[in-house]
């Protein structure tokens, strides 16, 4: 058969093409692999910088949040952080507490004249009995200590327990010596700050009644609760 000069330079050129097509498809596939190989890198890289992070164990919690929950008017859920076995407690519950957190709580009530059960209901109040807890507002740890408060009262690491309830029941028990022992007083104080209190013209648990609607919602709920767990 004879093939002339034009017939094979076509056939020439479609064999050029087809391979440079093959090519073409060899290097997509190639290329595919590669981004789904650093897809995968990317999500286990992911996933190990999330569990550094949820094994940090350290929840942010606001003031609201607790206190909804004690008034059993919203519950409160952290889902990101479900695997905590710090969960919120009702008024008066110890099961899920853990017995060193008492035993701290009452060796700092000793050490400072504050009535443990006082200071339980704070931590209970400030954290749900939660080391890690951190306030939008900054405030860590079990009794909530701001940065500068932790600092004036010598603790060092307001995630430490043993730091933070001294720090806490100290501060709790400076409170209740400059109102005089007026509970009610050094619990909003405790809350909403000295100076807050001061503005207001309260001094007494009589103040306290008198002037209440003065006095952030925040702290007319906080300080109602603890003594109502209290009674």
């Amino acid at each position: 058969m004879k093939i002339d000069a034009t017939t094979l330079a076509r056939v020439a050129f479609e064999n050029q093409n087809y391979a440079s097509q093959m090519a073409r498809n060899t290097n997509q596939e190639e290329t595919s692999t590669q981004n789904m190989m650093i897809s995968s890198d990317q999500e286990v890289l992911f996933e190990n910088v999330l569990a550094q992070e949820i094994d940090k164990r350290q929840t942010v919690i606001s003031a609201e949040q607790v206190l909804s929950q004690l008034d059993g008017t919203k519950p409160y859920e952290h889902k990101p952080f479900q695997h905590t076995k710090h969960q919120l407690l009702p008024a008066n519950s110890q099961a899920a507490v853990p017995s060193f957190i008492l035993e701290k709580i009452e060796e700092a009530s000793k050490r400072f004249g504050v009535d443990s059960d006082l200071v339980q209901e704070v931590v209970r109040a400030e954290s749900s009995f939660n080391p890690n807890a951190i306030s939008v507002a900054g405030a860590k740890g079990l009794m909530q200590l701001m940065d500068a408060t932790a600092q004036s009262l010598g603790v060092t690491n307001s995630f430490d327990p043993v730091q933070n309830i001294n720090g806490g029941t100290k501060y709790l028990g400076q409170l209740l010596d400059r109102y005089d022992g007026n509970v009610k007083v050094a619990l909003a104080a405790y809350n909403a700050g000295s100076g807050r209190i001061s503005r207001t013209g309260i001094q007494t648990d009589e103040d306290f009644e008198r002037l209440y609607h003065l006095l952030p919602q925040e702290t007319q709920r906080y300080v109602d609760k603890i003594t109502d767990n209290l009674k």
